[in-house]
């Protein structure tokens, strides 16, 4: 099984300031790198062996934080949505100028002035994924804290609005109905190789592949993307790190 931990980059001084910030280059804020250590102590237990950031440079720092001891690839798209004229300009001068829009562009649908349509983010975020999942196949699995059995665990930081097409492409969610995600929150996303149910009462959760590693990894290579949205599961959504830091250490 393939588990990959998407984690949204930490708060930008931007996002302090209320900015669309969309695909200009914007640090983390001190408040960022907080909250990026505090989503690190999940990601550290998970034993993710590979890692991916976009273009951004507020996921390379986010994914810094999370003191793993390897460098991530940069996965180009996943970057965020372009924003066109929108970007730098408040919030909400955004949702009161562009009213109808700006409606339109938080459920998915509308495109920013001069921007990038929302279908066109889904189709290459989900096509991001899918790559991420037969790369995978290069990964050794590792020791899970909450299963049975090792997974073949990678961990991927982008971006809010990005994260959650992502997820749509998937089949995971309706972005008419869920938040937005908060800075640094962590989603996970488990994909066994079939698409039946996963079950504590079956050996493995019913993850089991016979042949042992390297049957399971030319399985994974071989996933066509169809396979994988099929088969792809919303383990978690949206824990923040305000959640995490209530944890004891």
């Amino acid at each position: 099984m393939i588990r990959v931990i998407l984690v949204r980059h930490g708060e930008t001084e931007w996002n302090v300031d209320h900015r669309l910030q969309g695909q200009s280059p914007v640090d983390l804020a001190e408040s960022g790198y907080r909250q990026a250590r505090q989503s690190g102590r999940y990601v550290r237990a998970q034993n993710p062996v590979m890692g991916y950031v976009t273009p951004l440079e507020r996921t390379r720092q986010t994914f810094d934080e999370f003191g793993l001891g390897f460098a991530p690839e940069v996965a180009a798209d996943l970057i965020e949505q372009n924003l066109g004229e929108w970007e730098g300009m408040k919030t909400a001068r955004a949702r009161d100028e562009y009213a109808e829009l700006y409606r339109s562009w938080k459920k998915g649908e509308g495109t920013p002035p001069g921007g990038e349509a929302p279908h066109s983010v889904l189709k290459r975020t989900t096509a991001a994924f899918c790559h991420i999942v037969r790369a995978a196949a290069e990964a050794q699995p590792t020791p899970s804290p909450d299963l049975s059995f090792a997974v073949r665990t990678v961990v991927a930081v982008s971006h809010g609005t990005s994260l959650k097409a992502l997820m749509e492409g998937l089949g995971l969610i309706d972005r008419f109905s869920v938040i937005s995600l908060t800075a640094a929150a962590i989603s996970v996303i488990d994909v066994p190789l079939h698409a039946g149910p996963l079950s504590s009462s079956l050996p493995k959760g019913g993850a089991g592949i016979s042949g042992g590693t390297e049957a399971e990894a030319q399985i994974i290579r071989s996933l066509t993307d169809e396979q994988i949205i099929s088969y792809a599961k919303l383990r978690m959504f949206n824990l923040s790190p305000e959640v995490l830091a209530q944890l004891p250490a």
